[in-house]
């Protein structure tokens, strides 16, 4: 429970939790531990291996607009950006549980400086650091609507005994943070916080259990099946952070057994440098992701529970994988990606 590194206590840490469920999902108990001794129907090698991983948490300047109209709908316009990884889901079930109204009833506003000022989105901080603006300037609403600090409101009629709609301005920073970081953010610099923090440190973290097949002959690899269970705190949008889980394993599967850069050494350009001679995973060659979430909030961290899932999610995958190949086959491999004539 205390960071190596700093002494410090982590925040919170439940890698035992992920590692006990997800061997208890994967069927951990029924391996046979002496390598090469697991054989599929075909006659493939069969393979299980594991592995943990974790990665810093940090949070940056946010700032969230959030407006009550007469028609109770509720409109937030926040720091962040939608690449697909659900920021706009996990603001809106925000918004949503903490004022019991419809999903359907909240706008969610990401993306546009118009807004809020717009922080470089990277290192699993989107998150962490736009739900906390958000929660804040939800308890600012919540005072100029003159209703209680907690518990459902009944937003339409708040905004009609009030005569207006009420739009109120929150800004959250990071720990030890000085105010003027809003300002270095809104001004489109960095400004990071963590994951030094002065009591304690913050991690995600994550267990993958990976089964793999070796072909008797080709010696070709396949990954069927593969568990992860994750410790990110809060779960703040779970059908959008299972997915995000599921990209970063396939991303991980890929570094593993496919990518790779190859620089020319005389001029230092890609020699592969377009999809036809860099190997990508396809359909065909992902098979079945199962992911939980221990979702135990941390709320040393901030206030709304939520550490990153972006990053993490693919810590470990390739150790896991490679550990699955010594099992299937009795050999250790250091270098990626594991190739077949490595396994040859």
């Amino acid at each position: 429970m205390t960071d190596p590194v700093t002494g410090r206590p982590f925040s919170t840490r439940f890698l035992a939790e992920c590692l006990r469920r997800g061997a208890e999902k994967f069927g951990w108990a029924d391996r046979n531990p002496e390598p090469g001794s697991m054989r599929a129907d075909d006659g493939s090698l069969v393979g299980w291996g594991v592995a943990a991983g974790n990665y810093p948490g940090s949070i940056v300047p946010a700032v969230a607009h959030v407006t009550a109209t007469a028609d109770g709908r509720v409109t937030v316009g926040v720091d962040g950006h939608e690449m697909g990884q659900g920021i706009r889901s996990a603001v809106a079930l925000l918004v949503a549980g903490d004022l019991g109204i419809p999903a359907s009833d909240v706008e969610v506003r990401v993306g546009d400086t118009r807004y809020a000022a717009q922080h470089l989105t990277a290192g699993s901080w989107g998150t962490a650091s736009a739900l906390p603006a958000v929660h804040a300037g939800l308890r600012e609403l919540r005072k100029h609507l003159d209703v209680a600090d907690t518990g459902e409101v009944d937003v339409a009629a708040a905004v009609e005994r009030v005569g207006h709609p009420v739009e109120v301005e929150a800004a959250t920073l990071g720990p030890g943070q000085p105010p003027e970081a809003v300002d270095q953010a809104k001004a489109g610099h960095l400004a990071i916080s963590g994951p030094v923090y002065p009591e304690f440190s913050t991690f995600s973290w994550i267990a993958h259990f990976v089964e793999v097949r070796v072909e008797p002959t080709t010696c070709r690899i396949r990954v069927p099946r593969v568990v992860s269970v994750v410790d990110c705190g809060r779960v703040a949008s779970p059908v959008t952070a299972a997915s995000q889980v599921r990209g970063g394993v396939v991303w991980g599967i890929g570094g593993a057994l496919r990518e790779e850069s190859l620089a020319d050494p005389r001029f230092g350009g890609f020699l592969n440098s377009t999809l036809e001679e860099y190997p990508i995973m396809v359909n065909a060659d992902v098979g079945r992701i199962d992911v939980d979430f221990v979702d135990e909030p941390d709320l040393r961290f901030n206030p709304v529970g939520v550490k990153g899932l972006g990053e993490v999610a693919m810590v470990g995958v390739a150790a896991a994988v490679a550990n699955a190949v010594h099992h299937a086959t009795g050999r250790r491999h250091h270098r990626l990606p594991i190739r077949l004539d490595d396994v040859l």
